[in-house]
């Protein structure tokens, strides 16, 4: 059975299969409520939430929730094994860009949520501890560059103590499948061509196992000189001539992470990042995408 619908500023498409069809309809329709209560509690673009909420509060040792603080762990972790290259902190330069407002209204925002004057600091900044956590005063974060993937592998942990094996859950395209379909086939994951999404360059099997996939590209979110991929290093969005890059782990978060990081690299350092990484990526550049897109094997 499967469940379409709005959020997190995508399209969301849900996929479970499961001995009956009222197990399926019940389990998508905690899956969705599980996506909305997320959506409310971690959005910066809401002025409540648990993010903005923090974010008002900066400077000062604030209590966290449970979930707020793995996300914050997780959040460190992946900026360190990546150099900085994944920086949750990069929010004020996000809205200094021009994306302050939920895509595609940018500039309809409230004026609470506007963080451009802010500063953008290093990872060992965020203080994590038991139950409260502290950022510098004329800071903000951002969990845009894993909170997809975070949630999917939610989900999905969901659904395998549940005994759910099949299913497909996308959201905005990051996606985390496992089992098979209908038919008793593998999923098969698409990649569109970056610059006609009509277009199928390639298929990636997940072979039966849990696999998760995510995609980042310059090409849709974007304004009059910005796209929203901003490299921590200078503050601005990312001068990179990779226009996607998708990447198979087997985490969401991993698989977000590490293509925005791709993406940011540019083809000529991307390589060496994908082999460190024991990546398999699919990566598109104007002068190499569609069926001449660079391929990164693990």
């Amino acid at each position: 059975m499967q469940k379409i619908g709005k959020a997190l500023g995508s399209e969301v498409i849900l996929t479970v299969l499961t001995r009956n069809e009222s197990d399926a309809r019940q389990t998508l329709e905690i899956i969705w409520a599980n996506i909305v209560a997320f959506e409310k509690r971690f959005s910066r673009f809401i002025v409540d939430s648990e993010l903005s909420t923090f974010n008002a509060s900066a400077g000062l040792e604030t209590k966290i929730s449970p979930d707020f603080r793995k996300l914050l762990l997780i959040a460190k972790k992946y900026s360190l094994k990546t150099d900085g290259l994944y920086n949750p902190f990069i929010l004020p330069s996000l809205n200094r860009a021009g994306y302050i407002g939920s895509w595609p209204n940018t500039s309809d925002y409230n004026q609470v949520l506007n963080y451009s004057i802010r500063q953008v600091f290093n990872i060992d900044k965020l203080i994590v501890k038991k139950s409260s956590a502290i950022i510098p005063a004329n800071g903000a974060l951002d969990f845009g560059g894993i909170g997809k993937g975070y949630l999917l592998d939610q989900l999905a942990q969901y659904l395998d103590k549940s005994d759910i094996n099949n299913y497909w859950l996308s959201l905005g395209g990051d996606i985390i499948c496992s089992g098979h379909n209908l038919e008793n086939i593998n999923w098969r994951i698409g990649i569109a061509d970056a610059q006609d999404d009509e277009v199928v360059i390639d298929t990636i099997d997940n072979k039966g196992a849990k696999m998760a996939l995510a995609t980042s590209g310059t090409t849709i979110r974007k304004g009059l000189g910005w796209h929203h991929i901003i490299d921590p290093r200078s503050g601005l969005s990312a001068d990179t001539d990779i226009i996607t890059a998708t990447v198979t782990a087997k985490s969401g978060v991993e698989a977000d992470v590490y293509a925005k990081c791709l993406l940011i690299l540019g083809s000529l350092n991307a390589p060496d990042f994908a082999s460190k990484k024991k990546l398999y990526a699919i990566v598109q550049t104007l002068a190499y995408s569609g069926d001449k897109a660079l391929r990164f094997s693990k």
